[in-house]
């Protein structure tokens, strides 16, 4: 999967954006606008199934004018001069859960691999289980992240 983001250029106000508060639509594909506190917008998301950094790259552009005019629509008011752009790839499982713990192949090693976008939330889960699978304890967790669930 990649996903593709903009950071804008300091906005003069950010005019019909309560308290510039995160905003996050979860359809598919998502969209995020987070501010930054030298009053830059970030807008992001519109992921697509891209196989490689390089073809991800080459759509950043069609990417980059879909976000401003979502953008665009949500608040006419803020004049919102791209500063940079960018696109991200990353891989996820087909549930969307990451894969945490052991395989067959490697009983020595300990996995945590296909977060999607979720690293943050899945890195903690997957310390607490390699954590608790290395010192021999049970987790309650890793039935549901092994990998031949």
């Amino acid at each position: 999967m990649s996903t593709f983001a903009l950071i804008s250029e300091p906005c003069d106000s950010f005019e019909g954006w309560p308290d510039r508060s995160l905003i996050w639509e979860s359809a598919r594909p998502y969209f995020y606008l987070p501010t930054t506190s030298d009053n830059r917008a970030i807008v992001g998301g519109g992921d697509l199934p891209v196989a490689t950094a390089h073809k991800s790259d080459q759509l950043i552009a069609r990417k980059t004018r879909t976000l401003q005019r979502r953008f665009s629509d949500m608040f006419p008011r803020i004049d919102l001069e791209v500063s940079y752009t960018w696109a991200g790839t990353f891989g996820e499982t087909k549930d969307s859960l990451a894969y945490v713990g052991q395989t067959p192949e490697f009983l020595h090693a300990y996995f945590a691999l296909g977060y999607g976008g979720n690293g943050l939330t899945f890195s903690v889960i997957a310390a607490k289980i390699t954590t608790d699978l290395h010192r021999g304890r049970p987790n309650p967790d890793a039935d549901i992240f092994r990998y031949d669930r």
